[in-house]
């Protein structure tokens, strides 16, 4: 199943105004907590850590990366009443991580964030994902919208009867190769919601990105919830290319966290809680 995106061109035809100098205030919003974690569950693995990262949002035209939030408190405890803190990663400003943590599906997590005198919570239960069917390469010829060469695809099966949604990352040298822009809202994720119950093969996770013999390539395969779903996709619709998740989109999009001690001091983010599949592909010549 592959999705193609529609380009329109809009023409301006001979506009001539008269000038005038206008200021523009945009609003402030430097300082505000920004929150990127997820519970996960690997198929097939036994160990493997969990993270969460936090940072600060910047001015609105700040090109710089936004600043780490290093000295905070965090953990994460289940409906079991099981709690397990996260620790700073010495060589990565910002990250949090913890290796005991091991998701089950169906799973409540319960995220608890400490710092500067407040406090932050958010909450998820663990979705499933249907494993991969099968991961390999596949030449595309060049078209009037995409460049043409050896992509990633991938098959799996969706579950009749139920919703599912899913998200996509693609990973190649450690760097995520995809980018959060609005031409992949609607195929980095996805919902079942034309294809309930059918097999899906030859899906790009990313249709933009080509690789050549010798790429090793890691595809994850996410299973999210409807609100993660929901997230996601009017994010990557707001966000422009920048390199990471969480940009400065045109308009405040809530997540789950809330603020317990300043309920109008909103955090940006989301905290989630999903079963992956991960499958590595080496590409060879055609």
């Amino acid at each position: 199943m592959k999705k193609i995106k529609w380009i329109i061109a809009v023409l301006s035809i001979g506009m001539v105004s008269c000038e005038k100098e206008a200021d523009v205030t945009l609003p402030a919003t430097p300082g505000r907590l920004i929150v990127e974690g997820r519970v996960e569950k690997i198929i097939g693995e036994e160990e493997y850590e969990q993270q969460v990262v936090l940072s600060l949002l910047n001015d609105f035209f700040d090109p710089s990366q936004t600043p780490r939030v290093e000295d905070a408190e965090v953990e994460v405890y289940d409906g079991l009443g099981n709690r397990y803190p996260y620790t700073p990663d010495p060589d990565v400003p910002g990250r949090y991580v913890n290796r005991e943590l091991k998701g089950e599906v169906g799973q409540t997590y319960t995220l608890s964030i400490r710092w500067e005198g407040q406090e932050y919570e958010a909450t998820e239960t663990m979705v499933s994902v249907p494993p991969l069917d099968d991961v390999y390469q596949q030449f595309e010829e060049e078209n009037a919208f995409e460049d043409g060469g050896l992509k990633l695809a991938i098959d799996f099966t969706d579950p009749a009867g139920e919703p599912n949604y899913y998200f996509w990352e693609l990973y190649m040298d450690g760097e995520n190769q995809i980018q959060p822009d609005p031409g992949n809202s609607g195929n980095v994720v996805a919902k079942d919601e034309f294809w309930d119950g059918q097999t899906i093969e030859g899906y790009y996770p990313n249709e933009e990105k080509t690789f050549v013999e010798g790429d090793e390539v890691m595809v994850r395969h996410i299973g999210i919830s409807k609100e993660t779903y929901d997230f996601l996709f009017l994010l990557f619709e707001q966000t422009g290319q920048t390199g990471q998740l969480i940009d400065v989109p045109p308009a405040l999009i809530k997540g789950n966290i809330r603020n317990l001690t300043q309920p109008d001091n909103i955090a940006m983010g989301y905290f989630g809680a999903s079963e992956v599949d991960e499958e590595t592909l080496v590409i060879t010549a055609e």
